[in-house]
């Protein structure tokens, strides 16, 4: 195989590529769906098709490819856009600016929303997971009461993360996918749930774990999907109601508190207002009260 600049084979690329992106600071999610496609467009290839030049390769082929993952546009655009992560990163390796992925069909993806707990439905389900899944509720509450991600800052949350008598939560740019150090306020109400358990923690002890390795990254997805077939039994939850509702919830009730979206976006520590406004989509469920208190006026 000829190794030189502008004729690395196809396979050789994306190796390099997927390997860079391996050491990166991204999620382990993303790195799980990076290796995923990679394995699984490889395969596509065949031993002939990796061996080719990256630059001989056709968006009919990479249509072809993602059409395995036609069952919704959201698999297919997630394919699409991590084979992408990968195209683009092996053909900077040559100093080449391909079109050849950005040219294959773009699917709209309907947002799936996160539909938010309405105020009298926020207590019964809190309280029907203290009583079921003390770990579940604990986060659930800690994702309304201090707006954190479950998976990727809740869950590894240690009692050293814990400042000012338990009032702040500090994160590191790498503890939380903004990438910058994070300060979350701690509500009384968390507070007072985690104070017993964080008084018998040594420093470096996972709150959930009780112990310096924390659950895996699937641990709070899986937990919420076995209680969640239970709260739709009982009526507590909707269909579109989520683990991350919780999230949108809290965003929803602090804009309509403060009327400052830029507050929310500091408080969910969000790259831009835009991703903030996507949080608030519920907000066209005004009431009658604060319609009339917006109307204006002459």
């Amino acid at each position: 195989m000829n190794n030189t600049k502008n004729n690395k084979s196809t396979a050789f690329l994306f190796k390099q590529a997927l390997d860079k992106k391996l050491t990166s600071d991204i999620s382990k999610q993303h790195k799980d769906s990076l290796r995923y496609v990679y394995n699984h467009f490889m395969a596509f290839l065949g031993e002939d098709g990796r061996e080719t030049s990256i630059k001989k390769l056709k968006t009919a082929q990479i249509e072809e490819f993602l059409q395995r993952y036609n069952s919704s546009a959201t698999s297919y655009m997630n394919k699409r856009r991590d084979l992408s992560v990968l195209f683009n990163t092996a053909t900077r390796l040559i100093d080449e600016n391909l079109m050849t992925i950005k040219k294959t069909e773009v699917k709209r993806i309907k947002a799936t929303l996160h539909l938010a707990y309405e105020k009298e439905q926020l207590q019964p389900v809190l309280d029907f997971l203290k009583g079921n899944h003390t770990n579940l509720y604990r986060c659930c509450l800690m994702t309304y009461g201090c707006l954190l991600r479950p998976h990727e800052e809740i869950r590894l949350l240690t009692k050293k993360h814990f400042k000012k008598d338990n009032t702040e939560i500090h994160l590191a740019g790498n503890e939380n996918k903004g990438g910058r150090v994070r300060v979350a306020f701690v509500p009384d109400y968390v507070r007072e749930e985690l104070e017993p358990v964080l008084a018998q923690l040594k420093r470096d002890d996972n709150i959930f774990s009780l112990t310096k390795e924390p659950f895996n990254y699937t641990y709070f997805a899986k937990q919420w999907s076995r209680e969640r077939k239970k709260l739709l039994s009982h009526g507590l939850v909707c269909p579109k109601q989520t683990l991350y509702s919780f999230r949108h919830t809290a965003a929803i009730n602090v804009f309509r508190r403060t009327k400052d979206v830029y507050v929310v976006q500091k408080m969910m520590a969000h790259s831009s207002v835009v991703v903030t406004l996507k949080y608030l989509r519920s907000l066209g469920e005004f009431n009658t009260d604060e319609l009339r208190a917006a109307a204006p006026v002459l």
